[in-house]
């Protein structure tokens, strides 16, 4: 995709509302929020703030890298015009455009908190400043290499090598998945349960079905409901219990 804007102004401007909110730009909501969890992290842990104040400056980044792919850069041979959503899916991306852009000027904390009592916020100049101001940098940085195309970028990445290929591969962490769940769990322990699932329990409970329909066919003669052959049972019966008490008896 590339130079969108032309053909979508609505969608180009609430998407770059969209970035400037995430990128923590003030008035926009994004400003705020990350501004407390900042001010919440550096009381806690410098060294996560650090991690943070640099995700910060990523973040604007990578969303500016998008917004300028997308909605400038330069005309692309489309086998349609591209051309803006329906109205409904318009209002939506209105709706949350102004939600992000006014959002933070409402003052939740004297509606809602977790005890039900108003808290006091403030901006800490001493955080919003540099925070805003990597954010920044993050944006020109993204407008240097993102604007127009060029090769920059390309030459930025080879020169990372062995870092930003395993970056791109997101530190190889779906491959170490892929290995743990497949060749163990799948292999090791899914596998085997799986056997004995089907030839053990299966075949226990078919075997225990096939003897009683093995068993129950074989005795339903018995109560066939013939007078003659109850008789039959019954005297026979009698004769067995007669001639083993004989034959204890005289043992």
């Amino acid at each position: 995709m590339g130079n969108l804007r032309k053909y979508m102004p609505v969608t180009h401007i609430t998407f770059l509302i969209a970035c400037l909110a995430i990128a923590g730009i003030p008035p926009l909501s994004g400003f705020f929020s990350k501004d407390e969890i900042l001010v919440a992290v550096v009381e806690k842990n410098i060294f996560l703030f650090g991690v943070q104040y640099l995700v910060a400056g990523i973040t604007a980044f990578y969303m500016f890298r998008l917004y300028f792919t997308v909605f400038w850069n330069r005309d692309k041979n489309y086998e349609h015009d591209p051309h803006e959503s329906p109205n409904v899916m318009l209002f939506t991306l209105i709706f949350l455009a102004a939600c992000s852009a006014l959002a933070g000027l409402i003052p939740f904390s004297q509606f809602v908190s977790s005890n039900g009592e108003s808290f006091s916020t403030q901006i800490h100049m001493n955080i919003a400043i540099p925070t805003v101001g990597i954010a920044l940098a993050g944006i020109i940085l993204a407008f240097v290499l993102y604007k127009k195309e060029s090769v920059s970028p390309e030459k930025i990445k080879n020169s990372l090598g062995l870092l930003y290929r395993s970056a791109y591969r997101k530190f190889y962490i779906d491959e170490v998945y892929i290995f743990v769940t497949k060749k163990i769990i799948f292999n090791m322990i899914s596998v085997p349960v799986a056997w004995f699932d089907r030839h053990v329990v299966d075949n226990t409970m078919n075997g225990i079905a096939y003897t009683t329909n093995f068993v129950s066919e074989k005795i339903k003669y018995m109560q066939s409901g013939q007078l003659q052959q109850y008789a039959f049972i019954m005297v026979a019966g009698m004769i067995l219990i007669f001639l083993l008490t004989l034959y204890l008896i005289i043992v």
